[in-house]
């Protein structure tokens, strides 16, 4: 029985095409739930796409050649994806380079301390498009160069089992019924190329193409049936639907209430948006409210901010030893509403002694008490603190107090970027002591130039400081460690302090405070003679209330409300609530008429943007400029191509030979191409066949017969056969040129047909 003829060479083309973007598409779903928000999963989507895409057109390539397009393609895709500010109008530049470098060493760090879904940040998002480009990239490659369609699916399978792993909140099985889709579309397609008896799967009815349905029936039946079990049977294997046996996001999943330093203050803002719980409460003397410090973080390497290791001392009969420092004496009670999972003791000001039925200690390096053990529901403690409280004269006559060189010291190994340290220059540029240098980046943190948002994703090193003086928008984090970074850039003492802001009063009595989940908050601490470490608050719409004599804020604010944190300030002395809005100005305590203008600068103006900003202006700049440079860059490559065909005919047999194939290339490019397995005299006939040749018959059929004496005579040509075949080639791609419409002749050097 006869063979029916397979499916054409475009239509294999096509299905291969179609098959490795659903594969991309499949696996950047799944994979992207890994990430927070879809705008992360589109981007890995995109990303799936353009490898299989790139690994779809540079099939015909040398693996080599394909290998390196793909790698300078993904360079380019991740530069855009996570340092986007670092490009030359869109272009990779040294900067960037350096700036994904950076990157790279942070993605083991932040995969260690975020459970899934993490947050978007840059260094996760070029983690992740790097894996799914190559996933794609090698499905491709071992697919339809190798020609091993199962051992092709393992990459991206491996992703999608990945996610799946780590994410156990919900059973999605359209992620398997997708990746399976696609997982047949890959055999489907490898299929078409191995497999000609199959039946026709296209064929021209009607003038159009159309899926007969007589075209492999059974196999579809066969087909239809296996997805449908496929997706069916999880539903009835034992164990659908329970839990992994390894579950590595619910480590310590004993319902305590658990806070760690600063580089998990994003996700525990955006948990409080909706699921906002009770901590402890505070009642203090009316007048002395203030920020509960938990812990201060002196140590910035480059990555996260974090205390120092400091085992410290045991508080022996309630007394603290700390320095003494001038101001007044403030007792706080503390009562835990929930049961908490870290041991720190939250306190106002500088504590002196510290009364609690269990042991404490006091670290003095990170200004921090800590008990044995964690704090349980009606646990309660009072705390004596110190609340210093100088004017701005006291303190722009004074000096830095006593502090420890590491409060100075920035991280040598991953330095930090230009622009923080110029910036910080240009704002202190007009102050004239170490005071007013502070109030001056503080200011402009708090100025209608930055915005706070919590729903920002963002790291707290030396890249996302320069993403977040671009961007100026994002939370907490982002203001106090820019700001801390700036002031020891400048050789300003600093520090980052962690814990709470006052909290919310409660209803009828008098010095009473509630602190919830979206109190958490960061801020920034500088020392001064005499009274010890002093709060500056750079994030807008917060203020400490034990610092408006010194540091209050005399700026127009925006805050972004209901992003899941306190953006109230202050109200008459009181906590603000979240959900009360954008409050306005704060304008309180002894601020000197002309100060703000005075260190501002007059700088209230906005800077213009980065030169790695991307608008769309400079999106269309950029393709513009790729439009312009592959229309020079392609012809180029086809000519330098058939010129080193030719260089490389060592003789006269192997020239003509060359001659021939650079003569069908070039007729390709005007639509009348060779095709495989067509003989010299084959392709002359159906060059004859066309009526282009306009009186060029004779030179075809003379070039076609020196053609086939040099492929198969036992002697070779004469040194004189070569020019003549080059002579004839050149006179029928002239006659074919001159009957080629303009479009196909332009076409055609970019698409052969």
């Amino acid at each position: 029985m006869a063979h029916t003829e397979g499916a054409p060479p475009r239509i294999q083309r096509i299905s291969a095409l179609v098959a490795i973007s659903l594969v991309a598409i499949a696996v950047g779903f799944a994979f992207g739930r890994i990430l927070v928000g879809h705008g992360a999963t589109y981007r890995v989507i995109a990303v799936g796409i353009a490898s299989g895409v790139l690994a779809w057109a540079t099939e015909r390539r040398g693996m080599l050649v394909a290998t390196l397009v793909s790698a300078a393609a993904l360079v380019l895709a991740v530069t855009w994806l996570a340092v986007p500010h670092a490009t030359w109008y869109g272009l990779p530049t040294l900067e960037s380079v350096r700036a994904l470098g950076t990157l790279a060493t942070l993605v083991g760090a932040q995969a260690r301390e975020y459970v899934s879904p993490a947050p978007a940040t840059p260094a996760l998002v070029m983690a992740g498009a790097i894996a799914v480009w190559a996933a794609v990239f090698s499905c491709y490659a071992l697919a339809f160069r190798a020609q091993s369609p199962l051992l092709a699916l393992v990459p991206p399978l491996a992703l999608v089992v990945f996610a799946d792993s780590v994410l156990d909140d919900q059973i999605k099985p359209i992620y398997g019924v997708l990746f399976l889709i696609a997982a047949l579309a890959v055999l489907f397609a490898d299929s078409l190329r191995r497999i000609r008896a199959w039946g026709p799967v296209w064929s021209p009815v009607a003038g159009r193409d159309r899926l007969l349905p007589v075209a492999g029936s059974n196999a579809r039946r066969v087909g239809a049936t296996a997805l449908v079990v496929a997706a069916m049977a999880p539903l009835f294997v034992p164990g659908f639907g329970t839990t992994s046996v390894l579950d590595i996001s619910r480590f310590g999943s004993d319902n305590r209430i658990r806070v760690s330093p600063l580089v998990r203050m994003g996700a525990i803002l955006s948990d409080t948006k909706d699921n906002n719980p009770e901590f402890f409460q505070v009642q203090v003397p009316p007048g002395h409210l203030s920020y509960w410090r938990m812990v201060a973080l002196d140590t910035f390497d480059g990555e996260t901010w974090q205390p120092r290791a400091d085992p410290g001392a045991e508080v022996q009969d309630g007394i603290v030893q700390v320095p003494s420092s001038n101001g007044e004496s403030v007792t706080q009670t503390f009562t835990m509403l929930d049961d908490l999972g870290y041991s720190w003791l939250v306190a106002g000001g500088e504590p002196t002694s510290v009364q609690m039925d269990d042991t404490v200690w006091w670290h003095p390096l990170s200004s921090s008490l800590t008990m044995d053990g964690w704090p349980d529901k009606g646990q309660s403690y009072t705390v004596t603190s110190t609340y210093a409280n100088p004017t701005p004269d006291q303190l722009r006559n004074d000096t830095f107090g006593p502090f420890d060189p590491v409060d100075l010291q920035l991280p040598t190994d991953v330095p930090i970027p230009a622009d923080v340290v110029d910036t910080a220059q240009r704002w202190t540029a007009k102050a004239d002591d170490p005071y007013d240098k502070v109030m001056a980046i503080m200011h402009h943190l708090r100025g209608p130039n930055f915005t706070y948002d919590a729903s920002v994703h963002l790291q707290d090193n030396p890249q996302a400081l320069a993403d977040f003086l671009h961007e100026k928008k994002g939370f907490c984090q982002q203001f106090a460690g820019l700001m801390a970074v700036m002031l020891r850039s400048l050789h300003i003492p600093a520090r980052i302090g962690l814990g709470f802001t006052q909290g919310e009063p409660v209803a009828n009595e008098t010095g009473t405070y509630i602190v919830h989940g979206h109190d958490y908050h960061s801020w920034v601490e500088v020392p001064f003679n005499g009274y010890g470490w002093l709060t500056f608050d750079p994030t807008p719409n917060f203020s400490d209330p034990a610092s408006l004599t010194y540091a209050a804020a005399a700026t127009s604010i925006q805050c972004v409300p209901g992003q899941g944190h306190n953006c109230g300030g202050l109200n008459s002395g009181h906590g603000g609530n979240h959900n009360k809005g954008n409050q306005g100005p704060t304008r309180v305590g002894d601020v000197k008429a002309g100060i703000t203008n005075r260190l501002l600068g007059g700088e209230q103006a906005a800077r213009p943007p980065a030169l790695g900003g991307i608008t769309l202006s400079d999106l269309v700049a950029v393709a513009i400029a790729i439009a312009i440079l592959l229309a020079i860059c392609i012809p180029l490559w086809h000519w330098m191509r058939r010129r080193r065909r030719l260089r490389t005919a060592h003789d006269t047999r192997t020239l003509v030979l060359a001659m021939y194939d650079v003569f069908t290339d070039r007729a390709r490019e005007l639509g009348v191409g060779r095709s495989p397995g067509e003989t010299p005299d084959e392709f002359r006939r159906k060059l004859a066949a066309t009526d282009t040749l306009d009186g060029a018959n004779e030179p075809l059929a003379r070039m076609t017969a020196e053609v086939v004496r040099a492929a198969y005579a036992a002697d070779a040509p004469d040194p004189g056969t070569a020019a003549s075949v080059r002579r004839d080639a050149t006179e029928v791609l002239h006659a074919l040129r001159a009957a080629t419409p303009l479009r196909q002749r332009v076409l055609g050097r970019y698409r052969q047909d």
